[in-house]
Parts: structure tokens; C-alpha cells; sequence
């Protein structure tokens, strides 16, 4: 199994373990009031499902870079500037995970706590900026077929339009924010198992004819 295939089996791993992990918090019952940042888990348990959740990022990011990897956005600086925020964006997710443990058992409104979600947030923010700009690239240079082309593109609106919103307005540990979380975790699934059936187009000359597109 070769890089990029090895990368989009990551990104159905880590979309399968965060989907697990999401809802076995949404099903726990309560064991600290919902103002603390670990509810509904008590701290040590938060802490440690919070190692767990980073896990799952890092390879949702292996995902993200075997995708910018596989050349679906073409070899130009553009599609080089979109993946490297995509990518960056992805590795950022992990720490901002890891940032939360220190103040599991801080108040939500506290400073620190705010500090800590932000790392998250711009990762996410970053990731989904990197997303759209890949996915448009993709679908007009067309090396995926058009129904796994249009993957990054509508992970990337989704969240910036729909699941971080409804994350805000709703809280993350709520069945409104499990729902959008599962359906940005099922796109990201695709967009690896659309790399693991290794879609992706390249132009070659053959025989000095007309360059044409071959599978690879």
C-alpha cells in the first residue's frame, strides 16, 4: 500500500474512532455540572478521552496531506499555498485537542478555557479555508471524477457554514452538534476511501500523441 492510500485508510480510521468517541461522551452520564469544560465526563476521564480525540486528528490530518499529496489540485503554487493551509490547518487540530487538558476542570466562560478552545477553533478555521480552495481547484482540473472531486469542497463549506455554527449555538456535547460533527466525519471517511481507490488522474504524452488522461 503505497503513501497516499495508506493516508486515506487514516482519514476512515480517525473518522470511525472520533465518531465512536463523540458518542459514547454524548451517551455518558453527567458527573460534573455543565459549566465545567469537561462536562459531561469527570476531569480524569476527559483528560484522557482528550489524548484519545488528538489521536483522531492526527489522523484525520494524515488524511488531509496524502489529499494534497495525491496532486487532485494540480502541481501549481496555488494548489501548493491551499494545501499547506489545509494541512497546517489539520496538524493545528491536534494540539488544540491537547490544549483543553489543563483546564478540564476550569469554569467555560474562564479566560483560560477561551485561550485553550482557540487553538482548536483556528485549526478547524484554517483546515476549512484549505479545503475550499482545494476543492475548487479540483473540480476544475478534474483529475478525481467529479462525485469524489467535490468532496473537499463540500467537507470545507459544510464546516465553516454548518457544523462549527451549530457546535456554537448548540454546545458540542448535544445531539444538534453530534449530528453535523458524524456528517463532517463521513465526508472526511469518503475523501479517504476515495484515496485508497486511488481516483486520481495525470496527464502523460503517449507515443508523441495528443497528452491525454490516464488513471494512475
Amino acid at each position: 500500500m503505497d503513501a497516499i492510500k495508506r493516508g486515506g485508510l487514516a482519514a476512515v480510521a480517525g473518522a470511525t474512532l472520533a465518531i465512536a468517541g463523540n458518542a459514547a461522551v454524548l451517551a455518558a452520564d453527567p458527573a460534573v455540572s455543565d459549566d465545567r469544560v469537561s462536562y459531561p465526563l469527570s476531569t480524569h476521564v476527559f483528560q484522557g478521552g482528550q489524548l484519545f480525540f488528538a489521536l483522531t486528528q492526527a489522523l484525520l490530518a494524515m488524511g488531509i496531506f496524502a489529499l494534497v499529496r495525491s496532486g487532485i489540485a494540480g502541481p501549481g503554487r496555488a494548489a501548493r499555498v491551499w494545501g499547506l493551509i489545509a494541512v497546517a490547518g489539520m496538524v493545528l487540530t491536534v494540539p488544540g485537542e491537547l490544549a483543553l487538558i489543563p483546564v478540564a476542570n476550569s469554569d467555560v466562560d474562564a479566560a483560560a478555557t477561551s485561550a485553550a478552545s482557540t487553538v482548536f477553533g483556528l485549526g478547524v478555521l484554517l483546515a476549512d479555508i484549505g479545503l475550499v480552495g482545494l476543492g475548487v481547484l479540483a473540480l476544475r482540473l478534474r483529475r478525481w471524477p467529479a462525485m469524489w472531486a467535490t468532496l473537499p469542497l463540500v467537507l470545507g463549506l459544510f464546516q465553516l457554514l454548518v457544523a462549527t455554527p451549530v457546535s456554537f449555538a448548540l454546545g458540542f456535547v448535544s445531539t444538534g452538534s453530534f449530528v453535523v460533527i458524524v456528517v463532517a466525519d463521513l465526508l472526511t471517511a469518503l475523501i479517504g476511501i476515495g484515496l485508497m481507490r486511488g481516483p486520481v488522474m495525470r496527464e502523460r504524452a503517449d507515443s508523441g500523441a495528443d497528452n491525454r488522461l490516464v488513471r494512475e
